[in-house]
């Protein structure tokens, strides 16, 4: 792994402690708002049942306060956020949002309130609470996505794209778990099953997502690992597309071949929970997706495959390794006419003892304590290991950075649907020189506005 990343985060810290005040010693007085309630909008995930709704009743058995908690698909979720946001509507109180997908363009545009007065008031915040001290590193590399950005957000999960895989059949086959992404492609191979002998695919040797803007979140550990990336600095400073580069066409022509050739046909259209739903019912030997979707596969009552996986980073490619992190985290809406509230949930649903509640639900946190904690036990000591790592020096960059974030991923999938359907390269170098023209023509309208 490049030691770049941990230095980044070594940095990092350095110029949080210098910069940021520490509050005095103090005690939070929980019950303030008693009888109060908060408006929040979160996105679909496992951990909402698991944690967030268990959460949000023990909040208000503490505090007094409510939770009015709308949980949206993703994509309805973004909707809804952003015609409250834009009509500066004050009864959102706490928005969830991924910083490397939505941040960028919510920060420019001025809709989330800086944290970092109330990060320094010790009446609002415990003084046992240890942030940025208790982060990973990884986390708070996420945390910030703009020149300039003001904390204004804080982090608490880390979804980093990992590689699960059937230990089972790589034992039964005498298959040797891969640390190149050539030994991957050469897995993926051997593991490709057919069973009965009827010439199809019984068991599928990989699966990742292949579906539109939703295969950045995947591939993008697989770009960076062949040394590709989303953008680049030309030498008058200028920020260019970089997928069209050689790079980056590697990568693309590698990921369309691994989806064409060892996933099955539903690679094409599903979302990460099929994915991971097929996983668990012993249909695929390996698959890469984001760590939380392992508990799926460890769950007795739906999984065919409990105890026969292990989790471990998506082999190296040739330039080296780069754990994809994306996180998540809670924010407040400028406009709210409760920010203090809402700021007071996120300062007890970050404590170490309510995270650590979290954590041993199978929800990746960004508190290193917590994976230390005697009472945590991964869902597999591989998973434990590889999920830590990538959190501690994982990167952004699961989606192209750039206000225009979903026209890019759009741009992106264009590609990749290509790399998948046709797979030869003068296709892809083609359909790549298309979408980094769009993609540069979309960064020039934004400097002229």
């Amino acid at each position: 792994m490049k030691t770049i990343l941990s230095t980044t985060t070594i940095s990092y810290l350095i110029i949080f402690a210098v910069a940021m005040p520490l509050p005095s010693h103090a005690e939070v007085d929980w019950k303030r708002f008693e009888g109060e309630s908060i408006n929040a909008i979160f996105f679909t995930a496992a951990y909402i049942d698991a944690w967030f709704r268990p959460m949000a009743k023990r909040f208000k058995q503490e505090t007094g306060v409510t939770i009015r908690m709308e949980v949206l698909q993703a994509g309805q979720m973004r909707k809804k956020q952003d015609i409250m946001l834009a009509g500066k509507d004050d009864t959102l109180d706490l928005i969830m949002l991924q910083m490397d997908n939505r941040g960028g363009k919510l920060t420019a545009a001025g809709h989330l309130e800086d944290l970092e007065p109330y990060l320094a008031d010790a009446s609002q915040t415990p003084a046992s609470h240890d942030f940025p001290g208790d982060w990973l590193g990884g986390c708070l590399n996420t945390q910030k996505v703009i020149t300039g950005q003001p904390i204004n957000n804080i982090v608490w999960s880390a979804q980093a794209q990992l590689l699960h895989i059937r230990k089972d059949l790589f034992e039964k086959y005498n298959v040797k778990v891969p640390t190149t992404l050539e030994e991957l492609e050469a897995a993926a191979e051997k593991l490709s099953i057919d069973e009965n002998g009827d010439g199809k695919p019984d068991i599928y040797g990989f699966l990742s997502r292949g579906r539109d803007r939703l295969i950045t979140a995947s591939f993008a550990t697989y770009l960076w690992n062949h040394g590709g990336s989303w953008f680049r600095r030309e030498a008058d400073g200028r920020r260019v597309s970089n997928i069209n580069s050689k790079e980056s066409i590697d990568a693309f022509e590698y990921y369309g071949r691994m989806i064409r050739t060892y996933s099955p046909p539903a690679a094409l259209n599903n979302r990460p929970s099929a994915n991971a739903a097929l996983f668990a019912a012993g249909k695929v030997a390996m698959l890469s997706e984001l760590n939380f979707w392992m508990a799926l596969s460890e769950d007795p009552r739906k999984s065919r495959v409990k105890g026969k996986t292990t989790t471990i980073l998506v082999p190296r490619g040739p330039a080296g390794s780069f754990p994809n992190l994306p996180t998540t985290s809670l924010a407040i809406p400028r406009y709210s006419k409760k920010k203090e509230i809402a700021y007071m949930y996120i300062m007890w649903l970050t404590q170490k003892q309510i995270m650590q509640l979290g954590q041993n639900a199978a929800v990746p946190m960004c508190r290193r304590s917590v994976w230390e904690d005697a009472s945590y036990k991964p869902p597999t000591r591989g998973w434990g290991k590889s999920a830590q790592l990538a959190a501690e020096y994982g990167i952004a960059i699961a989606k192209p950075q750039a206000i225009a974030i979903g026209q890019m991923r759009d741009a992106a999938g264009e590609v990749m649907n290509v790399a998948v359907r046709d797979g030869s390269r003068a296709a892809i170098q083609a359909e790549a020189d298309k979408q980094a023209e769009i993609m540069n023509d979309l960064m020039r309208r934004r400097n002229r506005v």
